[in-house]
């Protein structure tokens, strides 16, 4: 027998006796190993080692500077959760709460020099305290319940306030950290500051663009994201969930929960059963569901509340995204199920998401708030009805392209709801009002 056939011969014995191995490796499995829960292991790890933490979802959303008869402001990510961690490390003590009428209440809570960081709506307190890791010694129980939207830190007295504008309520402390450190922060950052003004009412809080501002265009390369990263996150048990496809739209189920992917509108909705007592939290419960989307979209932040709908947004360079549909969008609406002790929760989002930032330098000059204010009212806007006016960015699709437009403008929360600043005019100069 040659050489070579006795080569091949041999290679066929090993080939066979190795096939042999691992199927006696793979069927009867002699060493216990479990390949499904290495794979549910690995699935969960990556779920836990992406998920968002909450203090990035409900880090303050802009910061005010009130130094020297100056007043400035920033949306800068880095200086608020700087500052941020400065009041983490701080000692707040001997807090009240003291309610007061709308006079009393501006006199009260008017900052001559300090910093203030901010939310667009109410947050509560005792959420705030364990999701910062601050230590907030409130005897009463029900304050710890309360809402605040502005934390305003007095550098020259030393006080804390966490202040509610709706409901004219302080809760008011002492604070004693490193204003040094503070002060330090907050002038290392000439760049990000925009000069502001007080309303011409002298109202506590309420400020606005003195002059017109730049601000930067952005274009950013969009992808859907699968359904599989909505069901990973959402579902209790993912690996048991059933899928139906036989229409246009795909739906899944599992254990009562389900979820539907509408291809068409580039949307996904998710339903579940949460459970509800006098303490059910609905921001601490929403953000359950929101951080296991983890870095897939972006920077996700808490955005509004308006009832039982929590509004969540993704942020760029430290401003809300808004569309004239779902994109930049994450929603969560709760809802009486029925049953007792439990409640219906539903979250919609759009599978679009921005990835990669495309460099551009062009840049977009808004005019000042106030002018926009002036504008609406002139137009027929109710001034109690006209409650803040932000910069947002305006997602807009490039047609035929895997491209959005980010455009900044002057977005306007009229009677409840956000209004592109340009829209919200034309409704007013049409019908007199909204």
């Amino acid at each position: 027998m040659k050489v070579s056939e006795k080569m091949i011969r041999l290679g066929l014995i090993v080939m066979v006796a190795l096939s042999f191995y691992f199927s006696y490796m793979i069927w009867l499995n002699p060493t216990g190993y479990d390949r499904s829960v290495e794979q549910a292991t690995d699935t969960v790890n990556t779920s836990i080692q992406t998920y968002k933490q909450k203090s990035d979802l409900f880090l303050p959303l802009y910061l005010t500077w009130i130094h020297q008869d100056e007043v400035k402001e920033t949306n800068s990510e880095t200086l608020i959760r700087d500052v941020q961690g400065l009041l983490s490390d701080a000692q707040v003590n001997d807090l009240t709460v003291q309610n007061y009428d709308s006079k009393s209440f501006s006199e009260a809570a008017t900052l001559d020099e300090g910093v203030t960081l901010a939310y667009y709506t109410p947050f509560l307190l005792n959420d705030y305290a364990e999701t910062f890791d601050v230590e907030l010694a409130l005897g009463d129980n029900e304050a710890n319940k309360m809402a605040f939207s502005h934390i305003q830190i007095d550098l020259k007295e030393n006080k804390i306030q966490f202040v509610n504008l709706e409901e004219l309520r302080i809760i008011e402390g002492k604070i004693d950290w490193d204003k040094n450190d503070v002060n330090r922060i907050l002038k290392d950052n000439p760049r990000e500051w925009t000069a502001m003004r007080q309303e011409e009412s002298g109202k506590s809080n309420q400020f606005y663009t003195q002059d017109t501002i730049k601000l930067k265009k952005y274009s950013y390369v969009s992808s859907l994201q699968s359904a599989n990263l909505f069901r990973e996150a959402f579902f209790t048990s993912p690996k048991d969930v059933k899928v139906n496809d036989d229409s246009v739209d795909t739906y899944y189920y599992e254990g009562g929960q389900n979820m539907a992917v509408l291809h068409d509108d580039q949307v996904v909705k998710f339903e579940t059963t949460v459970s509800e007592s006098d303490e059910t939290d609905l921001f601490m419960q929403s953000a359950d569901y929101i951080r296991r989307l983890g870095n897939n979209f972006g920077t996700i932040r808490f955005f509004d509340r308006l009832s039982n709908q929590l509004d969540y947004r993704i942020f760029v360079e430290g401003y809300p995204v808004f569309s004239s549909g779902a994109q930049g969008l994450m929603k969560v609406t709760f809802s009486n199920s029925g049953q007792l002790g439990n409640r219906e929760m539903a979250i919609e989002s759009s599978l679009n998401a921005i990835q990669v930032p495309i460099p551009s330098e062009t840049e977009v000059e808004l005019p000042s708030s106030l002018t926009v204010r002036s504008d609406l009212l002139s137009a027929g806007a109710e001034t109690d009805q006209l409650q803040q006016i932000i910069v947002g960015y305006q997602w807009g699709d490039i047609k035929g392209a895997s491209v959005v437009d980010l455009t900044p403008t002057w977005y306007v929360k009229y009677e409840n709801n956000w209004f592109n600043y340009q829209e919200l005019m034309a409704k007013l100069t049409e019908t007199g009002g909204v």
